[in-house]
């Protein structure tokens, strides 16, 4: 995970004589980057997390320090330190106060101190946090696609407290939009949100984007923790995206050891693209039945081809007459075979059900025993996953963007 600021500011008093006033409960914010700010106007480009210093060169007196505070508390970043001197010769009351109250860390750093010193001391920290992050995420996306060269990155693993013998669940989520997917930028934009969220257990873990996923990888995660997990992380991603959206989160089966990994891997992302098909905020890989036949073809050649020969003939005859054969279809297997369902469904009379029906039998040269009924069912569902464009199946050989 990105650094904390408890983390960054560790010794910070021993060494620079920085001293936190305000906001302890807030140590445990992420820091994205530092910067140096006196113009008032400037926070409001910033993204959120950074640490921010100020002189106060720019103003007279200290009166101005509580607006500041309450612009940088608006603008969620993860701390601000007063650099007390001869612009600034105390933290207003106020100031602290509000910090305090809002959760927002307040230190004060004496004017001898260089802030080029501080500043470049944080940010070879949050840049070597950052290189051990990719490091371990590298490790990890090895693990997903060449699981046979496991020997190269199993150290890097081990060194950060991810053993072989451990049990591992895995979370895929992503964020869908009414006229779109969603994409990586979105899930940068809540990343250290989203670290918070996941940041409270024990026992190590590593998040990371995949394409346009969010990827989370867990040590001895309990069904209940991780269905908890997922839910909180969809509310709170929904909350802090400017447009309407929904989050859709897949859980993994445990994986047993590095090998398991790999699997895992592949259940969290088959449970997520079922999710975004059932607009779902949560799907886990246990519970989607057939679809767990389906995902594990790997081929949506072999799916399509599967579609056409089980349900072509229906398919074909209502694109040509606008008909509604196959949907009919569906839905009497769905509804356990009644005619009165399907007639209350569609609205017509149970002898028009009928009708259409043995119209389908004869299309279908079948007469619906059980097994027919497996095979046409199991076509719908493939053909449900074919229709739907972020629930692609995708094939074990096809090439993944690791970034």
């Amino acid at each position: 995970m990105a650094i904390t600021l408890a983390k960054l500011c560790a010794n910070t008093e021993r060494t620079y004589g920085m001293k936190l006033l305000a906001g302890k409960t807030g140590l445990d914010n992420f820091v994205r980057w530092v910067h140096i700010v006196e113009d008032s106007e400037v926070p409001d480009f910033m993204h959120g997390n950074e640490l921010v210093f100020t002189t106060g060169i720019s103003h007279k007196g200290n009166s101005w320090l509580m607006d500041f505070a309450q612009h940088l508390y608006d603008r969620r970043v993860a701390g601000f330190v007063v650099n007390i001197g001869p612009y600034i010769s105390s933290v207003p009351r106020e100031v602290t106060e509000f910090c305090e109250k809002n959760a927002l860390p307040l230190f004060v750093v004496p004017w001898a101190v260089r802030l080029i010193d501080i500043t470049y001391d944080f940010c070879h920290r949050i840049i070597s946090s950052e290189e051990s992050e990719t490091s371990l995420a590298g490790a990890f996306r090895n693990l997903f696609f060449t699981p046979g060269e496991r020997d190269a990155y199993a150290p890097v693993l081990e060194r950060r407290g991810f053993h072989d013998v451990s049990g591992y669940t895995l979370l895929c989520a992503s964020i869908s939009h009414p006229d779109r997917a969603g994409t990586a930028d979105e899930w940068r934009s809540v990343r250290f949100l989203v670290q918070k969220i996941c940041s409270g257990s024990q026992y190590p873990s590593c998040i990371f984007i995949q394409e346009n996923m969010l990827v989370i990888v867990r040590q001895h995660f309990p069904v209940q923790e991780a269905q908890r997990l997922a839910e909180t992380l969809s509310s709170a991603v929904m909350e802090n995206i400017s447009q309407p959206a929904g989050v859709h989160v897949g859980i993994s089966d445990v994986g047993l050891g590095f090998d398991g990994i790999h699997t895992a891997w592949h259940q969290a992302l088959s449970a997520m693209r079922l999710a975004v098909m059932k607009k779902a905020a949560v799907m886990h890989y246990h519970d989607i039945g057939v679809y767990k036949l389906l995902f594990g073809v790997g081929s949506s050649k072999i799916l399509s081809d599967y579609v056409e020969t089980t349900l072509g003939k229906l398919l074909d005859h209502d694109a040509k007459n606008n008909g509604d054969y196959a949907e009919l279809l569906r839905c009497y297997f769905e509804n356990d075979c009644s005619v009165k369902e399907v007639a209350d469904i569609f609205g017509v009379h149970r002898n028009t059900v009928n009708y259409k029906l043995k119209q389908i039998r004869e299309m279908l040269g079948s007469e619906f025993s059980d097994e027919d009924k497996m095979n046409l069912l199991l076509a719908f569902r493939a053909q449900e996953l074919l229709n739907t464009e972020n629930t692609k199946v995708i094939m074990e050989d096809e090439p993944y963007e690791c970034n």
